[in-house]
């Protein structure tokens, strides 16, 4: 008989945790919608930002005072971000702001940018294409191998899987003569091979050093940012612009993004002037023209975007959106006092199970259940007693496992 009692309350514990995977997953497929925001630009001529809704082909566009613009001051109103369309038309015009625009330097001064924390957090695959950074010839060839930097750096050719002893060793020894420290925390490089040049990749040692590691006529080079002597980095992502101002993005652990500016063999931090955000769940958008940045965030309760100058990155105008309630978020704090998804969460690249718990509404509920399961089942008043304690700590989920058990189920 006491076996009997701990394999039934080992199925019930059982059936309860697969019902808080699946009963939750089907109310949400019935009741969740996606967020929606809408897509803010930052215009030049207006100096403020603009909220832009593609599918609305007559007025596409309002300002954030209120004011609604048709396609053609859309068009206008936003010269750096529509700027292809004008060309095509023939109505770019030759000045925005004071400055003189051509599509040249439209072109090499446009940036578009996402951060979203699976990047950070996804396993890395530990093997990387280190190009030439000054090819001879203008067409970019596939180098025969890769690398891999962990507690040493080693060159494997592709073709025979065997190491380049002698390669790894020059770039070994030039990274030791550097101070480089192994192993190494992370690499990051720009692997698409559509880049306009080639910069290498950067790479935080063990002692939280940044540096550059790259390809210069076949020979090694490595050299200390020395950015990480005054940031806490934790985390930065490669980008090799068309005018070659900055090499790309870089976070700190506590949530501010920077640049780091090429200059004179200088490597120089710029903070961008945006609140703090947070890597383990906030995404980032980055437009940039020649006058302009529009930096979006996008946390789990709103949208925060901004307007910087591109020189300095200074803030000019920030627009806050708060997050709008659907119905799975009513929904499911009424229903479950927790739900279990096997999703990617925060810091693991892979997937496992986690407990998301919604909050003390769902407790009227459940004691509402509770009661009436005391009253309206006819087992025996220590079974009842443990039914309804047990429907107020799970709720629905625990009535629907209990209704599942035929114990129970007959009695009632």
């Amino acid at each position: 008989m006491k076996h009997k009692t701990s394999i039934y309350i080992l199925i019930l514990i059982l059936t309860t945790f697969v019902g808080f995977w699946g009963i939750p997953k089907l109310v949400k497929t019935a009741t969740y919608s996606p967020d929606r925001y809408p897509f803010v630009y930052y215009s030049s001529l207006l100096k403020e930002l603009c909220l832009i809704d593609f599918k609305n082909d007559e007025f596409p566009m309002r300002d954030v005072s209120g004011n609604v613009y048709n396609q053609h001051q859309f068009d206008s109103l936003l010269p750096l971000f529509n700027f292809r369309q004008l060309a095509s038309e023939g109505k770019l015009p030759k000045e925005v702001d004071g400055h003189e625009i051509n599509m040249p330097l439209l072109n090499s001064k446009s940036i578009v940018y996402r951060y979203e924390p699976n990047k950070f957090f996804t396993p890395d695959p530990g093997l990387y294409i280190m190009s030439e950074a000054l090819p001879k010839r203008v067409k970019k060839t596939t180098p025969e191998d890769v690398f891999r930097l962990t507690d040493r750096i080693e060159f494997i050719n592709t073709a025979s899987n065997s190491i380049n002893v002698e390669k790894s060793d020059r770039f070994r020894k030039e990274l030791l003569a550097e101070g480089y420290s192994f192993p190494a925390q992370w690499v990051s490089g720009d692997m698409n091979p559509m880049k306009p040049y080639e910069e290498g990749f950067f790479s935080l040692d063990a002692d939280g050093k940044f540096y550059q590691i790259k390809m210069v006529n076949s020979r090694p080079f490595v050299r200390n940012t020395h950015v990480g002597d005054s940031i806490d980095i934790a985390y930065f992502s490669m980008m090799e612009m068309g005018d070659k101002r900055f090499y790309g993005f870089l976070y700190d652990k506590s949530g501010n993004i920077y640049i780091i500016e090429e200059g004179g063999g200088k490597y120089t931090p710029i903070k961008l002037e945006i609140a703090p955000i947070d890597i383990n769940t906030d995404k980032v958008l980055i437009m940039g023209n020649l006058l302009y940045w529009t930096v979006t965030t996008t946390k789990p309760d709103k949208q925060v975007a901004y307007g910087l100058k591109t020189e300095s990155l200074e803030r000019v105008a920030e627009y806050t959106i708060e997050r709008e309630t659907n119905k799975w978020d009513i929904v499911s704090k009424w229903l479950f006092p927790a739900y279990l998804t096997f999703e990617q969460k925060y810091v693991s690249g892979f997937i496992y199970p986690v407990f998301n718990f919604t909050g003390f509404y769902v407790f009227i509920v459940n004691f509402i259940l509770a009661v009436g399961v005391f009253f309206l089942n006819t087992q025996t008043t220590k079974k009842r007693i443990f039914n309804s304690i047990y429907i107020l700590i799970t709720g629905i989920v625990g009535l629907i496992a209990l209704l599942i058990l035929p114990e129970f189920r007959k009695r009632i």
